[in-house]
This record gives structure tokens, sequence and C-alpha cells, in this order.
């Protein structure tokens, strides 16, 4: 059951990508994870809550770029259908896309990071961040393309290489309300938990949340119309090649009743050995 908009998490899709709308939440947000000063980031709100078809139905996420060209695709990930990194390979597919016109230089085209921050483990291995970049396979170099992959987990175990910030916003994250004494002082969760609760008094905000769950709800019905159809022509196509296949035994068997072929022949006709289509005969004289 879908939650109600008053019920709303930081990690829910929707007031994720409604607080990251902000401009400076967006860059406080990706200075913590990226742990590097950032000065200005744009927020591209067209990107933010939209449905396209080329994009593969209703998606939420935040794109951004920051004073130097980098651009950001940021997504909140509560669900794990172990399609991740290919995802994040079709993301950055995209981004290249939209940052590079035609004919212009490879050389134009701009870092580009995308980042799911997910709540569960997308690589089993108990890390908070894996980081991802193109490398030589055979002496580590770094291919240096411009592109990075990170993966955030807020049910992460093992600190070595991030810093404590970025541990206790991910288990806020995780949950909410698990840890407040510790996240009292830390102004970015402070500020982030004022907007959401400012969010939630927004008449116009909460409408845009029903309006969405209605395009998820339309989208769900029809990929289920969908799914009837392609199990209407499975179903039809299975049903022609056992007809076909009904169709074949009876005339071998007519053939073999008649003795004009023997048992070896009708098998090496269907491609089987001699006890299999002695099995298949006598299933088929059963039907």
């Amino acid at each position: 059951m879908r939650k109600t908009y008053q019920e709303l998490e930081f990690k829910d899709a929707f007031m994720f990508a409604a607080v990251m709308s902000d401009a400076e939440s967006c860059r406080e947000v990706l200075e913590r994870i990226l742990g590097i000063p950032i000065r200005k980031v744009t927020v591209h709100t067209e990107h933010v809550l939209f449905v396209n078809p080329e994009i593969r139905g209703v998606r939420l996420d935040v794109y951004a770029d920051d004073e130097h060209g980098t651009v950001y695709n940021v997504e909140m990930q509560t669900t794990d259908n172990k399609n991740l990194p290919k995802r994040s390979r079709y993301y950055q597919g995209q981004m290249d896309l939209a940052a590079l016109k035609t004919g212009e230089d490879f050389a134009r085209l701009p870092q580009s990071i995308v980042i799911f921050i997910c709540t569960f483990d997308p690589f089993g291995r108990e890390r908070y961040r894996y980081t991802f970049m193109e490398t030589c396979r055979e002496d580590g170099e770094l291919l240096e393309d411009g592109t990075c992959k990170i993966f955030l987990n807020t049910k992460g175990k093992i600190e070595t290489g991030i810093g404590q910030e970025l541990v206790r916003f991910l288990k806020w994250i995780g949950e909410p309300d698990g840890g407040k004494e510790k996240e009292e002082n830390d102004l970015l969760i402070t500020k982030l938990r004022t907007q959401i609760t400012d969010l939630k008094k927004n008449r116009g905000m909460e409408e845009n949340y029903m309006l969405f769950g209605e395009m998820l709800d339309e989208e769900r019905r029809q990929g289920q119309e969908e799914g009837r159809k392609q199990g209407w022509r499975q179903g039809q196509k299975q049903g022609l090649e056992q007809g076909l296949e009904q169709g074949k035994m009876d005339i071998l068997l007519k053939l073999i009743q008649e003795r004009k072929i023997n048992v070896k022949a009708a098998a090496s006709i269907m491609g089987m050995s001699e006890s299999e289509f002695v099995k298949a005969m006598k299933k088929f004289q059963k039907v």
C-alpha cells in the first residue's frame, strides 16, 4: 500500500526529488556524498518530476551540474531489482547524449557522476559506499573518460575510507528516527528535516504526489495489460506448436501402423532417440 503524503520520508523517491529540487540542499547533499567542496549547483527541475516514454516509464531523479560543469544524476533506490549496474550505464549514456550536440568534439563531454542512494546493499559486501571508475585491467591505470558511478548503502558496516558525517547521513536515511541524539548536531540532517516538514504543509506538492501515484498506477495497469497480451500470444504460439507436434505424431503413428516406416525412422524424423519417441508416442496416444 502506498504511503500517504504525510508519511513520506527522505528515502521515498517523491520526497527525495522534492527536497533535492532545492539547489542549496542538493549542493550540501552532494558535498556530503563526495567529500569535496562544491561552490554552486544548478538543479534542472525539468528533469526531476516527469514522465517520458524514452526513459522507460515514470522516473524520479535529480539532474544537476556545478560551477565546473560536472553533471550529476542522483536517484534514491528502495527496491533491489538487481539491475543497478546496467541502469547506471544507461543513465550515463543519457547524460552524455544530453551534454554533446551533434558534430561537437568528444573532448567537450563534461565529467559525469551517477549516484544511487540505496536502502539495501547493492553488492552484498557491507560497504557504505562503492565507487566505480573505468580502469585498465592489466595495470590498473584509470581510463580518465570522465565518468564515475557511486552506489551508497544505508545498511553498510564497513566504515573504512569514508567520513563519519557520511555514515551518519546514510544511517539517518535508512532509519530517520533511529539515532536522533547523534543527528541533532548535524546541520545538514536538521536542515533536511525542517525542509521535509515544510514540504508536507505545501498543498500543491501534496496534489503533485497524488498525481504521481496515479501515473504509477496507470503505468502498472499498462504493464499488466501488456503482460496479459504477451501471455495470450505465448499461449497461442504454444498451442500452435503443440498442434503441429500432434499432427506430426499422428502421421508417423499411422505410417508405423501401416508398416511403411519403423520406430527408428520415425524417431529420427522427430529428432528423438527411440526410447524418447516411444514415450512421446504413448503420451500422444492418450491425448
